[in-house]
């Protein structure tokens, strides 16, 4: 080699050249390395993107569905639990609701029905008040049908004439019958109606005219239209049916007939006519008779009566049952002439009852009448009572008025009568027990207290001379109580008492 034409410029040249020309080379292969790189990256980066994302949607859909199918797990497990207790406090909250509105129900029903007794007891107590007012047995017996009148849509008044039933006075006939009409109404005593069974028995019967052919018999000379409800009561004087009321509830409902209250005014005017009878036979009116027994009044023996239940206001039955009752006014039982004349033609005046004469005697101071307990029952039951008098199997004969003195015939009267008032309450508060016991046969079962202490005041009332001779307290519990059947009383009910 020739060193001459060989130098380092040269060598530094080629060198320089080679190395600028690998160099090139290498960053072009860089730029191309690049490029690949990023598109591969891009790729890569575009691929995991894409799989991110469906494995979003999978994972979500796969949380969705636990979600759900544990939502429904819950859902069955808990729903029926939540369902009962849901429904058991909806059913309290209903059942607690309900008691309360039907308490407030109840009480507002009682307290209008407390409302609608009372109002009806003071104007039963204002009609008998106002019937012992009158003077004249006409007034006394025309203000009655008035009063009649307020508890039934149709009254009508007929009285007993030579055992005739004469129609006398009416109120509320309208149409083809009128009032005036009752005049011409006629029951001859051969005839076998209604009238003639509730005089001859002396009971009140009460019912529905498509049920009982006696009953439709009569309500059909009122009419053609039948009534839902008739009542016919008998007006007994001295034991004797003199008049009878007869009571409809008209072309309306039977709830408009009250017969409870017309027994009480029936009562109150029978009671009211003896005392007019009094009266007139010792030319007294009545603020004159009012002044004379007013001291006597006040040293009266006269036990209270017992309070009843279902009867928060009793009524006032006038003066007069009390006063009729009491042994300072004794009244001799007189028989009552025949009330009216049977032809309506004749003139007013034979249209009046005629007064009654009756003795009647000062009062005799009397010993204390022994107190008996007529109902033997055990000595934990009748703290009250004395030792029981062993019953008789058969009650005695009344005896014959005459065989008694005029003052033994008051002190039977008398007796009798509050008997009858007695017994006559015990009916008329325990209504659906009567009819119960009678159906039963066991009134005395189901009326024990009752009897006892209205017993136990006949027993203090009556005169030791009458209670030595006739039980009339008995006679009047199977008159009106046991309705003549004996048996109806029951088989623990001893009979009638003789108290010596």
């Amino acid at each position: 080699m020739n060193n001459e034409n060989f130098n380092d410029e040269k060598l530094r040249g080629i060198l320089n050249q080679k190395v600028t020309s690998k160099v090139s080379a290498i960053g072009k292969d860089l730029m191309e390395f690049r490029s690949s790189f990023q598109q591969s990256a891009q790729t890569i980066i575009d691929h995991v993107g894409t799989l991110l994302n469906t494995l979003e949607d999978e994972l979500l859909g796969d949380f969705r569905e636990e979600i759900t199918r544990a939502e429904q797990g819950i859902r069955d497990r808990l729903e029926p639990e939540l369902r009962n207790l849901v429904e058991t406090e909806a059913r309290q909250r209903f059942d607690q609701e309900l008691q309360e509105q039907l308490s407030a129900s109840k009480k507002a029903a009682a307290e209008a029905d407390h409302q609608k007794w009372h109002s009806k007891l003071e104007v039963l107590s204002g009609a008998l008040r106002e019937i012992g007012q009158q003077q004249a047995q006409v007034e006394i017996l025309t203000c009655f049908l008035d009063k009649a009148a307020v508890f039934a849509e149709r009254v009508a008044f007929f009285v007993v004439k030579s055992g005739s039933v004469v129609g006398w006075q009416a109120r509320g006939f309208e149409g083809e019958f009128k009032n005036e009409s009752i005049k011409t109404l006629v029951f001859p005593p051969t005839a076998d109606n209604l009238f003639r069974q509730v005089s001859e028995s002396k009971l009140a019967i009460r019912g529905n005219p498509a049920w009982n052919a006696a009953i439709s018999e009569t309500a059909s000379k009122f009419g053609q239209a039948m009534p839902e409800l008739v009542y016919v009561a008998p007006l007994a004087v001295r034991g004797k049916t003199v008049a009878l009321l007869y009571a409809d509830s008209g072309m309306g409902r039977s709830s408009s007939l009250d017969c409870h209250a017309l027994e009480i005014l029936v009562t109150g005017v029978s009671l009211t006519v003896e005392l007019s009878s009094a009266r007139a036979k010792l030319g007294l009116k009545p603020a004159e008779a009012a002044m004379e027994t007013a001291p006597q009044a006040a040293t009266s023996r006269t036990p209270s009566l017992p309070e009843r239940p279902m009867a928060p206001a009793r009524p006032a039955v006038a003066p007069a049952p009390p006063a009729v009752a009491e042994k300072e006014h004794k009244i001799a039982e007189v028989p009552v002439p025949s009330p009216l004349s049977a032809s309506p033609a004749v003139a007013e005046k034979e249209h009046e009852i005629p007064e009654v004469p009756v003795a009647v005697e000062p009062p005799k101071p009397e010993a204390p009448a022994a107190v008996g307990s007529y109902f033997p029952a055990p000595a934990a039951r009748s703290p009250l009572f004395h030792e029981p008098v062993q019953p008789k199997p058969m009650a005695a004969p009344p005896p014959s008025p005459e065989t008694l003195s005029e003052a033994a015939q008051k002190l039977h009267n008398d007796a009798r009568r509050f008997a009858r008032l007695l017994v006559s309450e015990i009916k008329l508060y325990n209504e659906q027990k009567v009819l119960e016991g009678r159906r039963e046969r066991n009134l005395y079962g189901l009326l024990r207290d009752d009897i006892d202490k209205s017993r136990q005041m006949y027993d203090k009332r009556v005169s030791s001379e009458v209670a030595a001779r006739v039980d009339y307290f008995y006679e009047e519990l199977v008159r009106i109580l046991a309705e003549n059947q004996v048996q109806a009383l029951g088989k623990d009910c001893p009979g009638p008492v003789v108290l010596k």
